[in-house]
């Protein structure tokens, strides 16, 4: 989104938010734009459109970041819709365990960890399957749907300074042979 874009969206909010501590000067607006200029502007206009139709008080960047991220992002299956699919996995995972788990989401992947694990809950009673490794299955992808959703609302640059550090942070591990001290 271009600067002068988003002062056209600036204006659309502090005509609808009389409040005027609302972005009230450059370096506020500055920031605002920092934080939001890697959205696209129709992705940004629509987000604060629908904001402002249903909040009475002003927005925060995290809210309309969040809106933004609704609008741009594909729906997650729940938990049920994710089980079924790592249960079907699950059945299918006697010697085709790797081809099976590269099948799944990737929400449904970093719960599950790695094929090896689809192949041991293979081998285990059904009851079990069913019952506990179901609960904790469903209970890690809610745990990383809610991080996806959360790394999702991040600026593109914050992206790129996290990208930056654990890379230089697994480089470090790398190089130390995996021991910190």
């Amino acid at each position: 989104m271009e600067r002068n874009e988003f002062s056209i969206l600036v204006k659309a909010m502090k005509a609808v938010y009389s409040d005027p501590k609302f972005i009230a000067d450059k370096d506020a607006f500055d920031v605002w734009y920092e934080l939001l200029k890697d959205i696209p502007y129709e992705v940004c206009q629509a987000s604060i459109h629908k904001y402002m139709s249903i909040n009475k008080f002003a927005p925060t960047i995290a809210d309309i970041r969040g809106y933004a991220t609704e609008l741009m992002s594909p729906q997650m299956l729940n938990e049920g819709e994710a089980w079924a699919l790592v249960y079907k996995a699950i059945c299918n995972s006697g010697y085709k365990a790797r081809e099976e788990f590269e099948k799944l989401p990737e929400e449904c992947q970093r719960a599950v960890g790695n094929p090896a694990i689809l192949k041991e809950w293979a081998l285990l009673n059904i009851n079990e399957v069913n019952t506990v490794i179901q609960s904790n299955f469903m209970r890690s992808y809610k745990v990383e749907c809610k991080r996806t959703q959360e790394y999702a609302k991040l600026p593109q640059n914050t992206k790129n300074v996290i990208a930056r550090i654990t890379g230089e942070a697994t480089q470090g591990l790398i190089e130390d042979g995996g021991a910190k001290e």
